[in-house]
């Protein structure tokens, strides 16, 4: 099956033609901080900043003016509360596309189904290989030579959605854990708003699991 993802289906909320992107974090927010930065580089809005505990992301919105919506585990009874309230927020902010900017928690089906190819999520590894939690770390303890950072589509897996792009980068002699994160951070605020740019102004077509942009109709 083909989908076209850049096609919004629904009430169309576009402000100057930009895409209405929406970011979910739990954590200091270092890539949600990149996309904000890059506003100016990409043709789309970021209208809100969804988060499920308090955290440093916060603090990176309010600096900018961003709405940010809380959705806290912490207030909900069980999963089931949190979901559902996570979903309702997410469907009222109509977004074109939502970006997982170290958002930790695995997304239920409800939500990805709700939502097909339109959640991008980003990870430090090079998929599909150390999916999951402490893939820089997992990386490094495996002694591999090259490991990297992957921007996927969601999918009702965990990483395991079509890959959108990935970068590398090599593992060298006295490489530390902390440094390697660094450089695998630095990648990732590159790679993510290359992606973004990529979304704002082609298509996005899936078939199967290849990935391809191709220019928007005029």
């Amino acid at each position: 099956m083909i989908f076209k993802t850049s096609i919004f289906n629904g009430n169309d909320k576009v402000i100057s033609g930009k895409k209405r992107l929406v970011v979910l974090a739990s954590g200091e927010g270092t890539n949600f901080g990149a996309l904000l930065d890059a506003q100016d580089q990409y043709q789309g809005e970021i209208v809100a900043l969804v988060v499920d505990r308090e955290c440093n992301a916060v603090k990176r919105a309010e600096s900018k003016g961003i709405p940010v919506i809380k959705v806290l585990a912490k207030d909900c009874k069980d999963k089931g509360e949190f979901n559902k309230k996570l979903l309702q927020e997410l469907e009222n902010l109509n977004g074109h596309y939502y970006l997982l900017a170290g958002f930790m928690r695995i997304l239920p089906p409800e939500i990805v189904r709700r939502f097909p190819k339109r959640l991008i999520n980003i990870h430090p590894s090079l998929l599909p290989a150390f999916p999951g939690v402490d893939g820089i770390k997992k990386a490094y303890e495996y002694g591999v030579k090259y490991t990297g950072c992957t921007v996927h589509f969601v999918d009702e897996g965990v990483d395991t959605g079509p890959i959108i792009a990935q970068r590398v980068v090599a593992i060298e002699e006295g490489d530390t854990l902390e440094t390697l994160k660094e450089k695998i951070q630095q990648l990732e605020h590159q790679l993510y708003v290359e992606v973004v740019k990529l979304l704002c102004s082609k298509k996005v077509v899936v078939n199967g699991r290849k990935v391809e942009f191709i220019k928007e109709d005029c």
